[in-house]
């Protein structure tokens, strides 16, 4: 005969038993549970880079008149360096007005016996474009900042001072499409707009 105390006992042990039993199987369900989660659960989404094609459907056209704009400045420095249009490319960048006052500037260069020291520091921007025009047109604003650009005199080496203090001005300039190329064709810096 069993005693109560081992009645007791296997009572016990069987609750044990049970609740380690039922404590693994809740164990397992949840640890298959977080695996087959892990398993199925989609990739963390991280952004897709989309296309980034401009916003901008002017933007090829406008980077041509930059470009056409920064050779027409690389073409003036070459002029009024030597004090001559020989293979500046000034005839591919400026035509019409533009072309005429670098070459009025040259002259006056030339006469004067001054040359060009430095370069400006320019920031243009397209301000105005229309393709639908004939022919297409353009406007080029820029901040001029020729603290770094001056005029030299060719026999001292002296730099040539000029009235104007301010180094920072307001410059338009207007550029047309001709035969499938930019170029400039007027411009005007406005030594009463400062920048």
């Amino acid at each position: 005969m069993t005693t109560a105390r081992q009645r007791h006992t296997r009572t016990t042990r069987g609750r044990r038993l049970l609740a380690a039993t039922a404590l693994a199987a809740i164990v397992a369900a949840v640890t298959a549970g977080c695996a087959k989660d892990t398993k199925t659960a989609p990739p963390p989404s991280s952004p897709t880079a989309s296309p980034s094609p401009s916003s901008d459907p002017q933007a090829a056209e406008k980077a041509a008149l930059l470009d056409v704009y920064r050779a027409f400045w690389d073409a003036q420095l070459k002029v009024y360096a030597s004090g001559s249009t020989k293979d500046s490319g000034i005839e591919q960048a400026a035509g019409d007005k533009a072309y005429s006052k670098v070459q009025t500037t040259r002259a006056y260069y030339v006469e004067r016996g001054y040359t060009v020291k430095g370069a400006p520091v320019l920031s243009p921007q397209v301000t105005a474009l229309s393709t639908t025009a004939t022919p297409p047109s353009a406007t080029i604003t820029d901040c001029l900042d020729t603290t770094n650009y001056y005029k030299v005199d060719k026999t001292t080496g002296a730099k040539v001072e000029t009235a104007d203090n301010n180094r920072r001005h307001v410059a338009t300039y207007e550029a047309l499409r001709i035969a499938g190329a930019w170029q400039i064709r007027d411009f005007d810096i406005s030594r009463d707009r400062l920048c």
